[in-house]
């Protein structure tokens, strides 16, 4: 033991290293990488400022049910198990194969068995407007929509 830490000299060369791969891995993915290298990214929906008279956007999944009701898919732990943050990270590629949708289908079965099952299944964007930091309006667009197999 060498120091007052206590710590061997391989302790800390083994400590050292660890930081820098940390603090490396937390660089490269600052510049180079988006939420998907989390934890070595920034968490980019949290990094921004709301103008007071500007819009917020929330995507949720929305979707039809065989009983022809048209209901929101619950998201985050109490829901079918993904969080908001998931499919907004994953909203452009959904846009693009929106066949991406049929996963929600399949968690819905899982998640809510005795209730209808879902025919057609919506990403839907909530914009809401601001005025003076208050909602005065509010308006919701469809992005992608995929019907469902069973």
């Amino acid at each position: 033991m060498t120091g007052e830490t206590g710590l061997s000299r391989v302790g800390r060369a083994w400590r050292v290293a660890v930081l820098l791969l940390v603090a490396g891995g937390v660089t490269a993915g600052t510049f180079g990488e988006n939420d998907r290298s989390w934890p070595f990214a920034p968490m980019t929906q949290f990094a921004f400022k709301v103008d007071p008279n500007g819009q917020i956007h929330s995507l949720g999944i929305e979707a039809d049910d065989t009983a022809g009701a048209h209901v929101e898919v619950p998201l985050g732990g109490g829901g079918i198990g993904l969080e908001r943050a998931e499919i907004e990270g994953q909203a452009s590629r959904i846009e693009a194969e929106p066949r991406r949708l049929q996963a929600i289908a399949d968690m819905w079965a899982s998640y809510a068995p005795d209730r209808p099952r879902l025919t057609r299944v919506h990403l839907v964007d909530t914009v809401s407007t601001l005025r003076d930091s208050k909602v005065v309006s509010t308006q919701r667009t469809t992005l992608a929509s995929w019907v469902v197999r069973p």
